[in-house]
């Protein structure tokens, strides 16, 4: 997962154009406010867009998170249910960039 985090960001996967696409909040029917981007939760954390995906499946919780402007990423790997893998993933990026919550 490393790897693939690595080539978004470098534009090898993807040309820069289709990954911006990917991570634009898509504008739903319904007139109700989105975070969602094709399969990305897009959001604002620290002041900074960040792009990002979590889930599992049973004895497993995942968590892969994005900042494109820094071009840095966090992915987090847990063999357990329940472990918030998102909060984490945000917690070490905010360690490693250096950063102060700015969101409410």
């Amino acid at each position: 997962m490393a790897r693939f985090e690595a080539a978004i960001l470098a534009d090898k996967l993807v040309q820069r154009s289709t990954r911006d696409l990917m991570w634009t909040i898509l504008k739903p029917t319904e007139g109700q406010p989105s975070r969602y981007a094709l399969g990305w939760f897009v959001a604002e954390k620290f002041g900074l867009r960040t792009a990002g995906h979590d889930g599992g499946q049973q004895g497993t919780d995942t968590a892969f998170l994005i900042v494109p402007e820094r071009r840095a990423g966090v992915v987090v790997l847990a063999n357990m249910d329940y472990v918030h893998s998102n909060r984490l993933a945000e917690e070490i990026l905010r360690i490693v960039l250096d950063l102060k919550d700015k969101t409410p």
